[in-house]
């Protein structure tokens, strides 16, 4: 356990009580390895609080009076912070990803979204210190998975969905292979540590990278090998902003090309790649 000095410190600032109450409860709560240093209740105030306090993570709301969570991060041009936007409202994301936030959480936030989000950005500020403005992520990073009596060595590429069944869990990858392994899919996140790779179902662990198309009338994404996996109701905004962040990070000239999956708003049926 690192000490109070060792503590990420944050600044949260949302002009509602209740929710700057809630986020700085979960954050105490859930996120062991960060400090809740301030909670400000309009930019103003947060601006303020930020230039004095010097924090290492902004947990911020984008509707506020007078100014917003946007046009704050306006005021801190070369800002040394990383951002998390809180918020109501998934139509801000693109918005949100071009201001280089570093995550995007939806009210009300879920708890495991903000511990793999905390986690991400202890691993981005303890490698090297500096903020990072981009996922770290490698398709050809491998990682080990093991049967009974064999071993297998997998590149992140090569993975297209996981499908969980109880205790265990089955890997799709490309050319047809399937290896199942006797891990739950929580378990399995945590050996892919990789935000590429996102939870659409209860069942289901999809690459993002891999999806050609969404039908958001059906609740199914269909993968680059032409197989369709379910997608929860709860999951279908967030779904959305992860395929956006993709789509901003291949126009991006900063960013890495990676492949653009396509998306059929709704009620249209899904798009061809």
């Amino acid at each position: 356990m690192k000490s109070v000095d060792e503590l990420l410190r944050v600044v949260v600032v949302d002009d509602e009580k209740p929710a700057r109450l809630a986020i700085q409860h979960q954050i105490e709560r859930h996120c062991p390895g960060m400090r809740v240093v301030y909670a400000a209740s309009s930019a103003a105030e947060a601006h303020r609080e930020i230039k004095r306090l010097a924090p290492d993570v902004v947990f911020l709301d984008i509707r506020m009076p007078d100014e917003t969570g946007l046009e704050l991060l306006d005021r801190f041009p070369d800002r040394d912070f990383y951002v998390v936007f809180c918020t109501t409202y998934h139509e801000y994301a693109v918005e949100a990803i071009r201001k280089q936030a570093f995550d995007y959480l939806l009210k009300p936030v879920d708890a495991e979204e903000l511990k793999a989000c905390a986690r991400r950005i202890a691993n981005h500020f303890h490698v090297g210190n500096v903020v990072a403005t981009e996922p770290q992520n490698d398709p050809n990073r491998k990682i080990e998975l093991q049967t009974s009596g064999h071993r297998y060595f997998v590149k992140l590429g090569e993975i297209l969905n996981v499908e969980a069944s109880g205790s265990y869990s089955t890997f799709h990858l490309e050319g047809g292979r399937r290896i199942t392994v006797s891990k739950n899919l929580k378990r399995v996140e945590e050996l892919l540590d990789d935000p590429t790779f996102f939870r659409v179902h209860n069942s289901q662990l999809v690459r993002l990278n891999n999806v050609l198309s969404c039908n958001y009338r059906s609740n199914t994404l269909t993968l680059k090998d032409g197989s369709e996996v379910p997608m929860a109701v709860r999951k279908r905004d967030e779904v959305r902003l992860r395929l956006e962040q993709l789509m901003i990070d291949v126009e991006g000239p900063k960013r890495r090309r990676r492949s653009t999956p396509s998306m059929a708003a709704e009620p249209r049926p899904p798009l061809k790649p």
